[in-house]
């Protein structure tokens, strides 16, 4: 048998309203994590639509990326449709990033 540890931390930033064409969020939100396992960790980034009133919000696009191949400074990550696929509006779709990565001992 096999034990699997899964260690989840979650950020979520404000709902920008009417922000749909060519989104852009607060730039001063700066979000950290401390990764236990960084060689197998994982930095998912999920885009929502948010729909209000309690409503299921829809997966606009994500991303995952393996926390060992993150690297500091400003990054571009591809984005996905819930497919995995980057045809269509996400032919082109990313998200900025500033990465700045801290060794704790």
């Amino acid at each position: 048998h096999q034990v699997e540890i899964l260690e989840t931390t979650e950020r979520k930033t404000d709902t920008v309203k009417d922000n749909g064409f060519c989104p852009q969020w607060d730039d001063s939100e700066v979000f950290s994590f401390t990764v236990s396992f960084p060689d197998v960790a994982m930095l998912q980034i999920v885009v929502m639509d948010d729909d209000g009133g309690g409503l299921l919000d829809d997966t606009v696009c994500k991303a995952a990326i393996p926390v060992s191949c993150l690297r500091q400074g400003y990054r571009s990550v591809r984005l996905n449709d819930q497919y995995g696929s980057q045809h269509g509006p996400f032919g082109f779709a990313r998200l900025l990033l500033d990465v700045s990565i801290e060794n704790c001992l």
